[in-house]
C-alpha cells in the first residue's frame, strides 16, 4: 500500500473577503516620485508609519457576532486578536493559517482545538527587544497561527531554505538547519506563502526603520545600513519575493487591513518597488508610470489556491468526499457513526479519549460495493508524550499507528488506509487511555468510486446542511431520502 502523499492543487475560490476594502488614498506615494535608494525607502516610512494600531490582543475572541463581524468597539476591547476573522478568513470560514494545515473555523474561542491558536509575529519582536511599540501591534505582520507551529516550529528564527536535516515539519511549515550552513537554524514556510513572509519583512524594515535592532540578532539584520537586513537575508527574501508573485488572497488581506490601520504595504502594491531599494533597480530613480500597480485593473494576480493531499493512486479516480471530519464536529459525527469517550475540540478535531479511558469512532452499517479508501490526519493531542492509534475494518486490526513527540515529529500525518470491496465497518480506537498517549484527529476523509448506502439517519445541526467543501460530494441517509450535499458543519 502507497502512502505517498502529494499536492493536489485545487483552484478553487477560497479567497478571504473583501469586505471592507479601503482603496489608495490619492496622491499617497506620489512624494516617491524620482527618489531612489534610502531616500526612496526613507519617503515609503513617511507614508506608511502612520495610521491607527490597535492593542495587541491575546486568544480572547469576542463571539456575540454569528457571523463574526469586526467593529471598531471590538478592536478596542479585545484588541488584534478580533481583526482575525475578517484578515485572515477562507471564504467557506476557515482560519486562514500560514503556518499549518489545521482546519479550524471561526468564531474561536481558546482552547477550541487539539492544538490552540497564537497571534504570531511573522517578524520576531524578539529581534527589537519585544518592547510593545507600533511594530507589536501592526496587523501586517501578525497572523493567526497554530501554536505547536509557532512555538515549536518558527519560534524566533530567520526565514530559510532547510536542508535534510528539519526538526521540524507540520507539511506547511518547517524548521531546521540552513541549507549550506549547518550550525544555523531556519524556518522555512510552503512556497505559496514565501512571497507573503518576504513583503512583510520589508514592510516592516521600512515602516520602523528608526528602531534599533537587538544585537542579540545582529547575524540577521544591520544597524548601520539603511537595507536592515545582512546579505545573505536580503537575497533570500528577494528570492521568495520573486518566485512567489502578490496573489488575491494578499490584495484581499491589505484591503481589510488597511480600513483597520489606515496604511498600505507599498511592495503589495507596487512589487517592484523591492528591485528599486534592495534588488535589481538600485541606483535608479523611481518613475511610478513604470511601475504596475497590483490595484490597477489589467493586473492578474495568480489564482487563489487551497490544497488537499491525495494519494497517487487516487488522483485521477473520479471519488466522492463521504464523511469530512474536519467539517463535522462530535454532533454530527454521532448521526453516522458510534462515537465513545471522545472529546469535540470545536470543529476542528475531535480528541480520542477521556479521563483515563480510550477513545474511539466507529462507522458501522456501511456497505462499500467498491475498494475505497480512508485518508486522515493525525497527530498526538497536544498535552501527549506519544499515541497510538489503531485501525479495524470488520474488526480486522489494518494498521497501528505509533508515534513518539520528539522535535523531529510532525505535528499532523497524513495516513491512507485501503478499505475491501463490503466492507461493513471501520473503526477508530486511540489506545493507552491517559491524555499521555492520547490521539487527535484533525480530518477524515472515506473516499469511494459510488456512493454508500446504509448510513444512519444524520440531522448535522437545527440550521441543516452547509456548504462548505467544493470538494466532492457527502452522502446523507436521512427520513427524506439520500441526499448529496458538499460537506456539514454544526455550529
Amino acid at each position: 500500500m502507497s502512502k505517498r502523499l502529494i499536492y493536489i492543487f485545487l483552484i478553487l475560490s477560497f479567497a478571504p473577503f473583501c469586505m471592507r476594502a479601503e482603496p489608495i488614498r490619492k496622491n499617497y506615494y506620489a512624494h516617491i516620485e524620482g527618489l531612489r535608494d534610502s531616500a526612496l525607502k526613507s519617503a515609503l516610512h513617511d507614508s506608511i508609519c502612520g495610521g491607527v494600531r490597535y492593542d495587541y490582543g491575546t486568544n480572547k475572541y469576542h463571539t456575540s457576532n454569528n457571523p463574526p463581524s469586526w467593529q471598531k468597539g471590538d478592536l478596542k476591547a479585545y484588541g488584534t486578536w478580533q481583526a482575525f476573522p475578517e484578515t485572515d478568513i477562507t471564504e467557506d470560514g476557515r482560519v486562514w493559517d500560514m503556518y499549518s494545515h489545521s482546519v479550524r473555523y471561526y468564531p474561536l474561542v481558546q482552547g477550541e482545538s487539539g492544538c490552540s491558536l497564537n497571534i504570531e509575529h511573522s517578524f520576531p519582536k524578539a529581534w527589537w527587544g519585544k518592547t510593545e511599540n507600533a511594530a507589536y501591534k501592526d496587523l501586517y505582520h501578525l497572523n493567526p497561527s497554530d501554536a505547536r507551529a509557532n512555538q515549536t516550529g518558527k519560534s524566533d528564527y530567520p526565514p530559510g531554505v532547510t536542508d535534510s536535516i528539519v526538526k521540524f515539519d507540520n507539511g506547511c511549515l518547517r524548521q531546521g538547519y540552513m541549507k549550506g550552513h549547518p550550525g544555523h537554524r531556519v524556518f522555512e514556510p510552503a512556497d505559496e506563502y514565501k512571497g507573503d513572509f518576504a513583503r512583510a519583512y520589508f514592510y516592516i524594515v521600512t515602516a520602523y526603520e528608526d528602531y534599533d535592532w537587538a544585537d542579540k540578532y545582529s547575524a540577521y539584520l544591520d544597524n548601520g545600513s539603511y537595507l536592515e537586513f545582512r546579505p545573505w537575508l536580503t537575497e533570500l527574501l528577494l528570492s521568495w519575493h520573486r518566485q512567489d508573485p502578490v496573489s488575491e488572497k494578499e490584495r484581499c488581506r491589505q484591503h481589510v487591513v488597511s480600513s483597520i490601520q489606515h496604511n498600505r504595504n507599498p511592495y503589495i502594491d507596487y512589487p517592484e518597488l523591492v528591485e528599486y531599494i534592495w534588488g535589481n533597480r538600485k541606483g535608479e530613480s523611481v518613475r511610478l508610470a513604470d511601475l504596475q500597480c497590483t490595484e490597477e485593473t489589467d493586473y492578474v494576480p495568480p489564482r487563489a489556491t487551497d490544497f488537499t493531499y491525495c494519494p497517487d493512486e487516487l488522483a485521477d479516480m473520479p471519488l466522492d468526499t463521504l464523511i469530512n471530519l474536519s467539517c463535522a464536529s462530535l454532533a454530527a459525527l454521532r448521526g453516522v457513526a458510534t462515537v465513545t469517550n471522545c472529546q469535540s475540540n470545536g470543529t476542528a478535531a475531535v480528541t480520542m479519549g477521556s479521563g483515563s479511558d480510550d477513545g474511539g469512532i466507529v462507522f458501522d452499517g456501511l456497505q462499500l460495493p467498491d475498494t475505497a479508501y480512508l485518508l486522515f490526519r493525525a497527530s498526538p493531542f497536544n498535552s501527549s508524550q506519544r499515541m497510538q492509534l489503531d485501525v479495524y475494518t470488520d474488526d480486522v486490526l489494518m494498521e497501528s499507528i505509533r508515534e513518539e513527540v520528539t522535535d523531529e515529529t510532525r505535528n499532523e500525518r497524513y495516513h491512507l488506509i485501503t478499505l475491501p470491496a463490503q466492507t461493513r465497518s471501520v473503526r477508530f480506537v486511540s489506545v493507552g487511555g491517559s491524555t499521555a498517549s492520547r490521539a487527535c484527529l484533525q480530518q477524515l476523509l472515506l473516499l469511494t468510486k459510488s456512493p454508500v448506502t446504509g448510513l444512519n439517519e444524520t440531522v448535522p445541526s437545527e440550521r441543516g446542511i452547509h456548504k462548505i467543501f467544493k470538494k466532492g460530494r457527502l452522502y446523507v441517509r436521512s427520513s427524506h431520502g439520500l441526499y448529496t450535499v458538499h460537506g456539514i458543519r454544526t455550529d
